[in-house]
C-alpha cells in the first residue's frame, strides 16, 4: 500500500490563537503544504461543497464553532457522497470521554486534543498525517483513535 501525502489540508476552527499557532506549524515544518482555514463550520461546508471543490481531503476539525459545530460538519461530510472519504481529525480542547466517543460513532478518523506548546503540536500534527497517510479513509479502532506523542 502506498502513503498519500497531502497536498492541501483544511483546518475548521473559530480560535484565532489556534489558528496562528497551526499555520506557523505549517509553514515551518510542511512548507508543501497548502493550509486553508475556515473560522465557522458553515464557511468550512461552502468551501467543501462549493465550486471549485478543493483538492484537499484531510480536514482538522475544532468541535466548538459557530454558526455549524464540529459534529454538525461531521455529520454533513459524512452523509455526503462527495465528501464522506475525506479523513477527519478532530482537533479540540476538549477530552472528555462522551466527546471522544461521540466523535468516533459519528465516524471521525482521529482526534487530538489540543496540546499547549509548539513542540508537542508538531510532534501531533506530524504523527495525525503520518496516521492519515495510511488509513485511506478506514477508521481505526477506538483504542487507536486518539493520537497522542
Amino acid at each position: 500500500m502506498t502513503q498519500k501525502t497531502y497536498k492541501h489540508i483544511l483546518l475548521a476552527d473559530d480560535d484565532s490563537d489556534d489558528c496562528e499557532f497551526f499555520s506557523e506549524v505549517f509553514t515551518k515544518n510542511f512548507p508543501e503544504v497548502k493550509l486553508s482555514i475556515s473560522n465557522d463550520g458553515a464557511a468550512l461546508m461552502t468551501l467543501l461543497e462549493g465550486p471549485p471543490q478543493p483538492e484537499a481531503d484531510l480536514i482538522f476539525l475544532d468541535l466548538n464553532m459557530p454558526m455549524l459545530s464540529g459534529a454538525e460538519c461531521l455529520e454533513k461530510i459524512r452523509t455526503s457522497l462527495a465528501l464522506k472519504n475525506h479523513i477527519v481529525i478532530i482537533f479540540s480542547t476538549s477530552n472528555s470521554a462522551s466527546d471522544i466517543e461521540k466523535m468516533y460513532a459519528m465516524g471521525a478518523n482521529y482526534f487530538i486534543t489540543k496540546p499547549v506548546d509548539y513542540q508537542h503540536l508538531v510532534q501531533l500534527i506530524s504523527k495525525a498525517m503520518s496516521l492519515a497517510a495510511q488509513t485511506h479513509t478506514n477508521q481505526p479502532s477506538f483504542e487507536n483513535f486518539i493520537i497522542t506523542i
